[in-house]
């Protein structure tokens, strides 16, 4: 009997139409836990460095942890990975939303597509039938679109999970969005979807979850709901209350927004879109994306007048107000909520599109490109209704949409041999966080396998200089200093293991923020606490070492499977402002990246075990988590000399 996973694995061949099963092996739960840490594995396995991103044979793997599904508060995360067609290396991402509890009630943990049919299809999962439907109706239609027509089609109680049409026209960054709102948005997932001629991934499951100890899950269940009790914490409660919103505030006091790309840190209009304003004017209630989340911090917005008067919708998330409006130099809140609906219907990544719009508004202030680059239009700041044009340009890869609908960078480097020196990011991933005055999350975004990213090693301990719990997990007050280089290595090691952690339980980032935002820490919940939870579940015992070093396991894949593609230490690096321009304000004035990044990762690199100069993996650290078949093949690969 199994507890917490459903026990098996959906594979679906779309060349061949054909559909297999596949037990869920158990020395996959104890190494690598589920949902992003099994995804990771199955793609180590079967889509080699001689597949291209938007071949057939590239692997679209869906994947949710044994804690998804439970009753554990936000317990509701699916994982996405592939070989990302953004940046051609590895690629995951991961969404909120009740997808994650259906595929699990279906009797599912992973599902593995591969190959391409042969004109478009839909996959529908309804308990143990699983059949390839024609998609042939909804080929066009937009995110929202699809998702009514296929709930009026096959009822209300389907989770769907579809793609835009930026994922039909083969955007590199285009979205999968799940449940209408939920995007998985990084690394151009929905892209792969689209090569695939897949529009749409519809579960139904009424199975349920069995876990191993019901009464103790429930006892810690409540234990961990209390902590994350707004009443209880002043932190908390301004999270449940404005959402991600509640840092538009907070990162204008660090300095750490991207103000009309990255030229300043701290927003002069931010009064025009403070999370207050968007709850006083336009929120009408807060929603979750699980049945069991205390924190319910996704909003439902209407606009009543004005230009986009009977717009409703879910979030925004502070990343599409960075992106669509700090970024731009739009300070038109109701814009910027269209603007956030216009991504989500088409299925685009925001932070890709808003640095690609960024980019050419810059080129056009300096003089770099005229109206003979652009299609006549002219890219002034703030000007929302170029930035509604090019982004349909951009889904529909029409005019310069084409250009930027390969990414910022790869537009950049054909635009002019000067613009990529606009463009902040790593390893071909842009973000529009500034982190120059920020050792951590520099470093953060260098060492990410996906780039440049604010999920992967996240930390609010820095940003919310809690000192005291940075003193509690590593001994030292350090990581809790936002502009201090010192002890970052460790902090970022740290968060790196639990984000992997995280996203391979299946539950929420948030689940964890206690760390920075509760008053007392000693209550907070952090990463060796999870074991005792996943025990509850699964009825696997499990310690925290034990944990600890399967999350170690599986972000030393994530680099493993980079190696073979030939990224070493010199790809761990940052480009842009972010290394050479000083920071104009806030903070971190007068830091630049290039400054302590080397230093950083010296001692990142020592924390994991890894070696200084190659920033990979010794072998030796691959033998002691019981990685051996993964040093032999970057061994027979040349990645080790």
């Amino acid at each position: 009997m199994s507890y917490g996973w459903a026990g098996r694995i959906l594979r679906v061949d779309l060349t061949k139409s054909k559909i297999t099963r596949q037990a869920l092996p158990l020395e996959w739960r104890t190494k690598f836990l589920g949902g992003s840490g099994i995804n990771d594995w199955i793609l180590w396995n079967e889509v080699g460095p001689e597949v291209e991103p938007l071949s057939p044979e590239n692997r679209l793997i869906f994947g949710v942890g044994p804690l998804a599904g439970t009753i554990l508060p936000l317990g509701s995360r699916t994982h996405v990975t592939t070989r990302s067609p953004l940046t051609g290396i590895f690629g995951d991402t991961n969404a909120g939303g009740f997808w994650n509890c259906m595929l699990k009630y279906a009797g599912y943990d992973h599902i593995v597509i591969h190959g391409r049919a042969e004109s478009p299809v839909y996959l529908l999962i309804d308990d143990d039938e699983v059949v390839i439907k024609d998609a042939s109706k909804l080929w066009g239609h937009d995110v929202y679109e699809t998702d009514s027509i296929l709930k009026k089609e096959l009822g209300r109680n389907v989770c769907v999970a579809a793609i835009g049409q930026a994922g039909e026209n083969m955007v590199r960054f285009a979205t999968i969005m799940f449940d209408r709102y939920r995007a998985a948005a990084k690394a151009g997932a929905g892209c792969v979807m689209g090569a695939k001629n897949l529009k749409a991934v519809v579960v139904r499951g009424s199975k349920g979850i069995r876990v191993a100890k019901p009464k103790v899950l429930f006892h810690i269940a409540e234990e961990l709901r209390n902590s994350l009790d707004p009443n209880v914490s002043q932190g908390i409660a301004a999270f449940s209350r404005y959402g991600t919103t509640s840092l538009l505030s907070l990162y204008n006091v660090l300095g750490c927004h991207s103000v009309r790309n990255y030229q300043d840190v701290i927003f002069d209009k931010m009064e025009d879109i403070s999370a207050d304003k968007l709850l006083e004017k336009y929120v009408v209630r807060n929603i979750s994306c699980s049945v069991n989340c205390p924190l319910n911090c996704c909003h439902w917005w209407e606009i009543k007048d004005g230009p986009y008067a009977g717009e409703a919708g879910a979030k925004p998330e502070y990343i599409v107000i960075n992106s669509m409006g700090i970024h731009l130099g739009v300070n038109n809140l109701e814009a910027i909520l269209h603007f956030q609906n216009l991504v989500n219907r088409y299925g685009l990544d925001s932070t890709e599109t808003g640095t690609g719009i960024g980019l050419l508004m810059e080129l056009w202030q300096r003089g770099i490109i005229t109206e003979n680059d652009t299609d006549g239009v002219s890219y002034e700041w703030g000007d929302v209704n170029v930035i509604e044009d090019t982004v349909k340009k951009v889904a529909f890869r029409r005019g310069i949409g084409s250009l930027l609908a390969d990414g910022t960078v790869a537009a950049a480097r054909k635009l002019a041999t000067e613009a990529e020196k606009y463009v902040c990011h790593s390893k071909g991933m842009t973000e529009v966080e500034d982190v120059r005055g920020f050792p951590h999350w520099a470093l953060a975004y260098s060492i990410s396998t996906r780039g440049a990213d604010h999920l992967k090693a996240h930390g609010q301990i820095d940003k919310q200089r809690r000192e005291d719990v940075s003193q509690r997990i590593f001994g030292v007050p350090d990581v809790g200093i936002p502009t201090s280089t010192r002890y970052k290595g460790k902090g970022v090691k740290y968060h790196e293991d639990l984000a992997a952690m995280v996203n391979s339980l299946g539950i929420c980032a948030f689940n964890v923020l206690s760390l920075s935002l509760k008053k007392n820490p000693k209550r907070a919940v952090h990463m060796p606490d999870y074991a005792s939870i996943f025990s509850a579940v699964t009825g696997i015992k499990m310690s925290p070492e034990e944990l600890m070093k399967c999350a170690e396991r599986i972000v030393c894949l994530e680099k493993a499977y980079n190696a073979q593609l030939g990224l070493s230490r010199k790809d761990d690096t940052l480009h842009g402002r972010w290394m050479d321009e000083p920071c104009p304000s806030g903070l971190g004035k007068g830091m630049r990246c290039a400054d302590y990044l080397d230093e950083c990762l010296d001692e990142y690199y020592q924390e994991r075990g890894f070696d200084t100069r190659t920033g990979l993996p010794k072998i030796e650290k691959l033998r002691e988590l019981d990685l051996d078949s993964v040093g032999e093949r970057l061994t027979k690969l040349g990645v080790y000399t």
